[in-house]
């Protein structure tokens, strides 16, 4: 016989005990230990970071009117590029990321890096059977001759003299075949 308890049984046996520890005194000492906010936006760019993300927001996105908020917002998207960039992977950037700034400041980021050919549409896998696209930015990779000719092969050699022997090959030759 299985016995029904009552909502007020319920939070009574199964809800959380409050800590009679917990002050108000305890609670303002640990909000104030809180690291600040952590949106993009709300950090203060110097003068000449903001005035190389303008111009290139203005020549190579197209943009017209730049917020502080979109300023940021582009500094703090360039930067995952960089990364992305320094680690040789990709980056998503999801239009919903606090981290970055607000939504629509995203969007509107992310169409014009679209058109500018920054960023691609994939589709990818986003969880519990969910496939849809999202933009990616992919570094492009190193510049690598298509057809080996002897000025490209002096050119890299002459590139890398002095260091080590591992240096980029073209494509269409093998190890043994390099002359070095």
């Amino acid at each position: 016989m299985t016995f029904r308890l009552s909502p007020e049984a319920v939070r009574a046996k199964y809800g959380p005990t409050p800590n009679p520890l917990w002050t108000p005194e305890v609670d303002a000492a640990f909000v104030a230990t809180l690291p600040q906010r952590t949106r993009r936006d709300f950090i203060e760019q110097d003068s000449e970071k903001q005035m190389l993300l303008r111009e290139f927001a203005k020549e190579t996105l197209k943009a017209r009117r730049m917020s502080v908020g979109y300023v940021s917002t582009l500094g703090a998207i360039l930067g995952k590029f960089a990364d992305a960039d320094a680690d040789g992977g990709e980056c998503l950037i999801s239009q919903r990321s606090e981290q970055l700034g607000t939504d629509k400041t995203i969007r509107t980021i992310q169409a014009q890096l679209l058109n500018a050919g920054i960023l691609v549409t994939k589709t990818r896998s986003q969880g519990k059977g969910f496939v849809g696209s999202v933009f990616v930015y992919s570094p492009k990779p190193h510049f690598r001759y298509r057809k080996a000719t002897t000025a490209s092969l002096e050119k890299s050699y002459r590139k890398h003299e002095g260091e080590w022997i591992g240096h980029q090959v073209p494509m269409n030759l093998q190890p043994e075949d390099v002359p070095f």
